[in-house]
């Protein structure tokens, strides 16, 4: 699937046909300089725009998100006849497109790093599979196609290299150029070493063997540092979502119990949707820094 613009109001197509306009074109490539590795993410998320152009529909999309909200916003002000808000429509509309901008322009590096994690956690179970292919003297083109199944991201990685090899291109340009496309760091480095290996001739099985011996350790490595995070983690969850909207909500009733003021029932309502989301938003980030145990 191809990337896309994400999180813009208009439709792709038109915001491409504006971004085409000589000035934005240029203040896209003013503002692109801004962000060194922006080029470098598009590239591992596959985009047919450099800096320069996704920039230049970065701009297109904020701006446009920006009137979009404050004329949604005006308008629904002059239905409800709501003047004491005037001045908060703008104020509004500027943050949610500021936010829109900041969202936009680090989604690639999003991606990309959801694509190298996808890629790294199945690295292992194919290093150890092809290692076998080619102990039991199988050559390493054969091998890297054995693996072109059945390891997800890994398996996607490895079946374009036996497409380009097979299409006439070297395989040590192939393992270039698949370093240079693929956002996991891991595979840049087992690429540059199997290369290393075809270039000075050496045995492949030995620097593979090394492969998965540095692999294994990186992931009991983070396994360890998973660990140590969760203490710390683990207190905050109770404090959030434990400790301070039990003592809070009751040392908060006292209070106005003594003052004879009327705690407003929408007060509840918002500690309720407060502590749902999050709990989702930790269970979901927890989650996140999981490492993968299944391939030591």
């Amino acid at each position: 699937m191809a990337f896309q613009l994400p999180f813009s109001f208009l439709p792709p197509p038109l915001v491409d046909k504006i971004a085409q306009v000589k000035t934005i074109q240029r203040i896209g490539n003013v503002a692109s300089t801004l962000y060194p590795h922006l080029g470098e993410e598009l590239i591992h998320v596959e985009s047919d725009w450099n800096a320069k152009q996704y920039m230049a529909r970065v701009l297109v999309a904020t701006f446009f998100n920006f009137l979009i909200l404050l004329g949604g916003g005006l308008f629904l002000l002059e239905i409800t006849k709501n003047n004491d808000l005037l001045w908060q429509a703008p104020l509004a509309a500027l943050f949610i497109g500021v936010v829109s901008f900041a969202t936009i322009v680090n989604y690639p590096e999003l991606i990309a790093r959801k694509r190298a994690r996808k890629i790294d956690n199945e690295l292992s179970p194919a290093m150890r599979q092809l290692l076998i292919q080619v102990k039991s003297g199988v050559p390493l083109f054969d091998g890297m196609a054995s693996i072109c199944t059945g390891y997800g991201y890994t398996s996607e990685e490895f079946r374009r290299m036996v497409k380009r090899i097979n299409g006439g291109i070297p395989i040590q340009i192939t393992f270039e150029e698949a370093s240079n496309r693929t956002p996991s760091k891991q595979l840049r480095r087992i690429l540059w070493h199997l290369s290393n290996a075809l270039k000075v001739g050496t045995d492949v099985g030995v620097a593979l063997q090394e492969i998965i011996s540095d692999l294994t350790k990186e992931r009991i490595d983070d396994i360890r540092r998973y660990g140590q995070e969760l203490s710390p983690w683990t207190m905050i969850y109770m404090l959030a979502a434990i400790i301070v909207p039990s003592l809070g909500i009751t040392m908060m009733l006292v209070i106005v119990s003594f003052l004879g003021v009327d705690m407003p029932p929408i007060f509840f309502a918002f500690v309720l949707l407060f502590l749902l989301g999050f709990q989702i938003f930790f269970m979901d980030f927890v989650k996140s820094r999981r490492p993968a145990i299944e391939d030591i």
